[in-house]
């Protein structure tokens, strides 16, 4: 994901540039960066509420299979769905 944000960091200091020339191309760089930084810190939230929420859902999931009143197909369900919710908080961590 690092090439889209890049390109819209520039495109955004781009289209700023365009519509104020007098400030220079000198400081195009340091507004992309900036730019491109904003962006990068969104993502990295956006991605750790994502996982948070597949831990909630691992442990609601868990909670069910923990139950001994559950029928044995219901448990044999919230396990799979609590380890595809780990697998999933875990490959979003990841990225």
């Amino acid at each position: 994901m690092d090439q889209p944000l890049d390109t819209a960091a520039l495109f955004v200091a781009n289209d700023f540039f365009k519509a104020h020339p007098e400030l220079g191309a000198a400081l195009r760089g340091e507004l992309t960066m900036r730019i491109e930084t904003a962006l990068r810190a969104v993502v990295r939230e956006e991605r750790e509420s994502c996982a948070v929420q597949c831990d909630s859902r691992r442990a609601l999931w868990q909670g069910t299979e923990e139950k001994p009143s559950a029928p044995a197909h219901a448990r044999a369900e919230a396990r799979a769905r609590a380890n595809e919710a780990a697998y999933l908080a875990d490959a979003i961590r990841a990225r």
